[in-house]
């Protein structure tokens, strides 16, 4: 039998005259890579934007792993992590420190976390070079690092591919594969290309 990670019933977002979620259904698994695809504006953000609790649905329902009340989906949430729009980075900071202060700012005792992060994503040999002359792939494959920090059982990912060329799109879809495949991970990718 499959676990039903996040549900949702005529989940509906407005934003004062615009709609920018009409009565979505949505029915995501356990262990398997979703792609919500769309053009620009159709939404996909505010879903992801929903599901994490940044924003409040105007109305529907959602549930994630079977639990749907405020504190439950706020306990929920625990488990996922997420990218969403661009990832915050320190430019002039390389890679490990810049993973440091989002360990110290999420409170992960573990010091290992970040290097383990940084390995899952190839960027662990970046040694002292700041993220300032890191490619737009490597930025991305950072702010991946960082969503996986929590050792999310769900991972969320706005437009992770986003102004990258195809070796860098490729690099990505790879390692949402052996997230997938070597960690059991569930992924929500969205994407406005097919």
């Amino acid at each position: 039998m499959s676990t039903i990670i996040l549900k949702t019933t005529n989940l509906t977002k407005r934003y004062k005259q615009t709609t920018a979620l009409d009565h979505v259904n949505l029915q995501i698994e356990k262990g398997k890579i979703y792609g919500f695809i769309g053009q620009n504006g159709a939404g996909k953000t505010s879903l992801l934007r929903l599901i994490t609790g940044l924003s409040f649905p105007t109305e529907g329902s959602m549930a994630l792993w079977g639990k749907s009340g405020r504190s439950q989906l706020q306990e929920q949430r625990r488990r996922i992590g997420c990218m969403i729009e661009t990832p915050a980075l320190y430019p002039n900071l390389p890679a490990a420190q810049n993973m440091e202060v989002q360990r110290l700012q999420r409170g992960i005792p573990d010091k290992s976390v970040a290097e383990d992060c940084l390995c899952m994503v190839g960027l662990n040999s970046t040694g002292k070079k700041p993220v300032r002359n890191f490619s737009l792939g490597m930025r991305q494959r950072l702010g991946i690092a960082m969503a996986l920090m929590n050792t999310p059982e769900f991972l969320l990912l706005d437009d992770p591919i986003n102004g990258l060329d195809p070796s860098g799109i490729a690099e990505v879809r790879q390692l949402l594969t052996q997230l997938n495949r070597g960690y059991g991970m569930t992924i929500l990718v969205s994407i406005h290309l097919l």
